[in-house]
């Protein structure tokens, strides 16, 4: 079977193109932090550290923003030729995280619980610091997406070359 990739421009193009039919329908800015915030406010109901602001909003759009992404990828995987299937695979990242399902669940867990802090903390993810307010030419989201990226460089180096 042969597999599509789109081209990084199309890719780009597009989701770019999203930013701006997400902001123009919605009167928001795209991002799901806000989302994951309130998922976060529900579980934990006695924390105030997710029960502030856009928090409160149980008809947050961001919410069913961050609700589409799996059931998007969900659709995505079982309209595919191939037989949808649980896997651990990771690619090159196998080298460096723990042989076991088990070990890299939990892994993967406390990395989104981090993810997850971290957008809170900084007032975005990436999805709304680096494209949006990048769009936006936000000064403060442009330093925290250059600090994103070159986060992400330096422990890509840590990681595969030591």
């Amino acid at each position: 079977m042969e597999i599509t990739v789109w081209s990084g421009w199309l890719g780009g193009l597009a989701i770019g193109l999203f930013v701006i039919l997400h902001f123009w329908l919605i009167g928001k800015p795209a991002g799901c932090s806000t989302g994951y915030g309130n998922v976060c406010g529900y579980i934990c109901k006695n924390m105030s550290y997710y029960h502030e602001g856009e928090y409160r909003d149980k008809n947050n759009p961001k919410l069913w923003f961050l609700i589409g992404i799996p059931i998007g990828g969900l659709l995505s995987a079982l309209g595919s030729a191939e037989p949808w299937h649980w896997s651990f695979d990771m690619g090159m990242y196998d080298q460096v995280l723990p042989q076991s399902n088990a070990a890299k669940a939990i892994w993967l867990i406390f990395g989104g619980m981090l993810l997850g802090f971290g957008a809170r903390l900084a007032g975005a993810c990436t999805t709304g610091h680096a494209l949006v307010g990048g769009a936006m030419m936000n000064p403060p989201s442009l330093l925290a997406g250059v600090v994103f990226f070159m986060s992400a460089f330096l422990m890509t180096q840590l990681l595969f070359n030591f």
